[in-house]
C-alpha cells in the first residue's frame, strides 16, 4: 500500500463546531459583507453583513427550538439562496439534523426521501408547494412544512398559521388522531425568534452540540430505492473545513459566486462554510444563464465549479480570440510571459486584461472537482492568470480529501491530501493504480440505518475505500485518478480497461459534446462500445449543412481509429453508436452510467437486436419509424 499524508502549510483557527467557526467570524467580521443576494432577478441586490447573518441565525434557531424541533430532523429544498443558507446554517448551529435535498429529483423521490430520513419540517421554495402537499399526506413523520421565501401570489398558497410554542413538538398519544401539519413562513418564524430573545426565552445560544453527533444527512445521487444517506457530524465538516484552509490561502472579502446546488456537500463544505470561514462574500448566482454577467456585475475573485463550467468558459474564450483574429498572437505570447513568469515578472493579468474582463476583470481562482478535467485547460487558464485548482472527494469524505493548493500545483494531477488527512492507493509498486482509500477525520459516521454498508466501504483500520482507482505519481508525489472500479471494464483475457481513458480522448475532438465508454457482451464475449453525443454546430461546420448518417458514420470511423492508434490493442473501440440528445447526468453534471446502458439495452431489447448490429448509427430515440410506432 502506497500512503500519503497530508501537509499543513497555513495556520488555521481552532474550533469543534460550526457555530463555534461562524460567531467567530461574526465577530472577526461583522461589519463585512457576507452575502448579496436578489430573491428574484429584477430585484434590486440585498445585503447581510456577518453580524446581521449571525443575529438571524440566532432568532431563526430559537424558533425552531420553540416550535419543538431541537434534535429533530429538518430538510431544506429548492433554488440556492439566502434563505436556504440561513436556515441550513440554523438548524447545524444547534437545533437538530439537516437533510438536504436535490431540488431536481422526481416528486415521488423527494417524498420517498423524506420518509427515508423520517423528516419532522421541510422548508422549500414556494415552486414545491404541490410536491409538499402531497408529502405532506405521505410522511407520517411531518409536522410542519415551512416556506423558505415568497412567491408570486397564486391560487395554491396554503393558509399560514402563527408560529406558536410546541406547534410541531410531536407527543406519545393514545389511540387514533387526526395528525396536525401546519403551513409557516420563514420570515415570521425570523420575527418571532427575535421576539423570544427579547422576553429572555430559551436561546439557541444556550443548546450544547456534540461534535461527534449526527449533524447532516446527505443522500447520494440515484434513486431513491439505490441512494445511500451519507451521515456527518461537526467533526466531519469542522476537519475539512480546517484542511482546505491550511493549504489554500484565501484573505477576508473575496468576492466568491455560489453557482452548484447547495445540497451538493462540494458546494456546501467548499462553496459556504469555507467562504464563511475566511470572511468572504458569498454572492448568490441568479442561475446558470446569468453566471457571465454575474460574474461582470460583481466582480467575482473566486467561484467553485465542476469541469463543464471551466470548459465553457475555455471554449467560449477560444471561439471569441478566433473571431477577433487573435487567436495566434495569443498563442504566440503565451510561451513569452510564462518564461517571464520564471525570473518572477508576471504581466498575465496586464497583457490578457481582454480576456479577463469577459470574467468581470477580477477572476482570479477556481475550484474544480465532482469529475476530471483537461489538464490543457487548467494550463491555459494558469497561463493567462486564473489559477484552477482540481480537487478530489466524495460525500462521505465531507466532501475534499485532495488537491492541488497554494503550494502544490500539478495540472492533470488532483494533488495531495488535504492537512490531516491520508491517501493510499492500495498496490504496493510505486507509481502502480489501485484503489484509493482515504482516512483521518472527515470520513463519515456510516450510511444512515445501514451498518452492512458502512463495514463494506470502512475497514477495522478507519480506511474509507472510496471505490476510485488511482496513482501516486513518485515523481511529484501527486495523486492522479484513473478510474472507477465500478465502471471497469474486465475483458475474457483479464486485461482492464478504464473507460475515463477512452472517455478523455473522445473529448478532444470538439464534435463530440460527451461520450461514454462500456463493457459490451458480444456472443461471449466482452468489447469496448461507446456512445458518443455529437454537437449539430460543430458538426455543420465540419461537414455542412444538409449531413447524411452515412457521411457522419465516415467521419466517426476514423475518429475512432485514430484514438484506437493511441491506444493499446485491447483497449480499442469496437463497436459505437452516436446521438444528438444529451445523457441523464446527476446535479453536478456527472453521466449516470448505470441508466444510461440501461437505456440502451432497452432500445435494443425492443428491436431484438444486438450493438454490432446498428454500430456507427444513430440511436436516438425517435430516429426511426419503429420509435414513432412504439411511443
Amino acid at each position: 500500500m502506497q500512503i500519503l499524508q497530508g501537509q499543513t502549510y497555513f495556520p488555521t483557527r481552532a474550533f469543534r463546531t460550526l457555530r463555534e467557526m461562524i460567531e467567530q467570524s461574526a465577530a472577526l467580521y461583522a461589519n463585512r459583507p457576507a452575502f448579496r443576494f436578489r430573491n428574484q432577478v429584477d430585484e434590486p441586490i440585498s445585503v447581510r453583513t456577518y453580524a446581521e447573518f449571525w443575529r438571524e441565525i440566532n432568532q431563526l434557531g430559537t424558533a425552531l427550538l420553540a416550535l419543538g424541533l431541537a434534535g429533530r430532523k429538518i430538510a431544506v429544498i429548492g433554488e440556492n439562496s439566502y434563505a436556504w443558507c440561513l436556515l441550513h446554517a440554523a438548524v447545524v448551529c444547534g437545533v437538530g439534523v439537516v437533510v438536504p435535498l436535490d431540488r431536481l429529483l422526481p416528486e415521488g423521490e423527494i417524498i420517498a426521501s423524506l420518509a427515508r430520513g423520517q423528516v419532522d419540517a421541510v422548508f422549500y421554495d414556494p415552486s414545491f408547494q404541490a410536491c409538499m402537499e402531497a408529502a405532506r399526506d405521505q410522511v407520517p413523520s411531518l409536522t410542519g412544512l415551512i416556506t423558505l421565501r415568497p412567491g408570486r401570489p397564486s391560487a395554491r398558497q396554503p393558509a399560514f398559521s402563527q408560529p406558536q410554542a410546541g406547534l410541531l413538538r410531536q407527543s406519545p398519544v393514545q389511540g387514533p388522531v387526526e395528525r396536525t401539519c401546519p403551513w409557516l413562513q420563514l420570515d415570521e418564524l425570523l420575527s418571532w425568534g427575535a421576539e423570544l430573545e427579547h422576553e429572555g426565552k430559551a436561546t439557541l445560544s444556550q443548546t450544547s452540540i456534540d461534535p461527534d453527533a449526527l449533524m447532516a444527512l446527505l443522500f447520494t445521487s440515484g434513486t431513491t430505492s439505490a441512494a445511500k444517506a451519507v451521515m456527518l457530524s461537526q467533526r466531519n465538516v469542522c476537519a475539512d473545513i480546517q484542511a482546505v484552509a491550511s493549504v489554500v490561502k484565501l484573505w477576508p472579502g473575496i468576492r466568491m459566486l455560489s453557482v452548484l446546488p447547495l445540497h451538493h456537500t462540494f458546494e456546501n463544505t467548499c462553496g459556504l462554510y469555507i467562504g464563511l470561514f475566511y470572511g468572504a462574500e458569498i454572492h448568490e448566482s441568479d442561475g446558470l444563464r446569468y453566471i457571465q454577467k454575474n460574474l461582470q456585475d460583481y466582480h467575482i475573485d473566486m467561484i467553485v465549479g465542476v469541469p463543464v463550467l471551466f470548459e465553457n468558459f475555455y471554449n467560449k474564450v477560444q471561439a471569441t480570440l478566433q473571431k477577433i483574429g487573435k487567436d495566434k498572437l495569443v498563442r504566440r505570447l503565451l510561451p513569452i510571459t510564462q518564461g517571464l513568469r520564471k525570473i518572477g515578472i508576471d504581466l498575465r493579468r496586464v497583457l490578457y486584461k481582454q480576456i479577463l474582463a469577459a470574467f468581470g476583470g477580477s477572476l482570479q481562482l477556481g475550484i474544480c472537482g465532482a469529475a476530471p478535467i483537461d489538464p490543457e485547460i487548467i494550463r491555459f487558464f494558469d497561463a493567462i492568470g486564473i489559477h484552477i485548482l482540481q480537487g478530489y472527494g466524495l460525500t462521505e469524505t465531507s466532501p475534499v480529501a485532495a488537491g492541488c493548493n497554494s503550494k502544490v500545483f500539478v495540472p492533470g494531477t488532483v494533488g495531495q491530501p488535504m492537512g490531516g488527512t491520508e491517501i493510499a492507493v492500495d498496490s504496493e509498486t510505486p507509481g502502480e493504480p489501485g484503489e484509493i482509500l482515504v482516512r483521518g477525520p472527515i470520513v463519515m459516521l456510516g450510511y444512515y440505518q445501514d451498518p452492512a454498508a458502512t463495514a463494506e466501504v470502512i475497514d477495522p483500520e478507519g480506511w474509507f475505500h472510496t471505490g476510485d482507482i488511482g496513482r501516486i505519481d513518485p515523481a511529484t508525489g501527486c495523486l492522479s485518478i484513473t478510474g472507477r472500479q465500478k465502471s471497469m471494464i474486465v475483458l475474457k483475457s483479464g486485461k482492464k480497461v478504464f473507460p475515463e481513458e477512452i472517455e478523455y480522448l473522445l473529448g478532444q475532438d470538439k464534435l463530440i459534446k460527451e461520450s461514454l465508454v462500456w463493457g459490451e457482451d458480444d456472443e461471449g464475449d466482452v468489447v469496448v462500445a461507446a456512445k458518443v453525443v455529437l454537437d449539430r454546430d460543430v458538426l455543420q461546420e465540419k461537414l455542412g449543412q444538409d449531413v447524411s448518417e452515412h457521411q457522419i458514420q465516415a467521419h466517426l470511423d476514423q475518429l475512432i481509429r485514430e484514438i484506437n492508434s493511441l491506444l493499446p490493442t485491447f483497449k480499442g473501440i469496437r463497436q459505437y453508436v452516436f446521438s444528438f440528445q444529451d445523457m441523464v447526468k446527476t446535479t453536478t453534471l456527472k453521466i449516470k452510467r448505470p441508466i444510461e446502458i440501461a437505456g440502451i439495452h432497452d432500445w435494443l431489447d425492443r428491436r431484438k437486436l444486438r450493438l454490432k448490429d446498428i454500430a456507427g448509427r444513430n440511436i436516438d430515440r425517435n430516429h426511426d419509424k419503429e420509435d414513432k410506432k412504439d411511443d
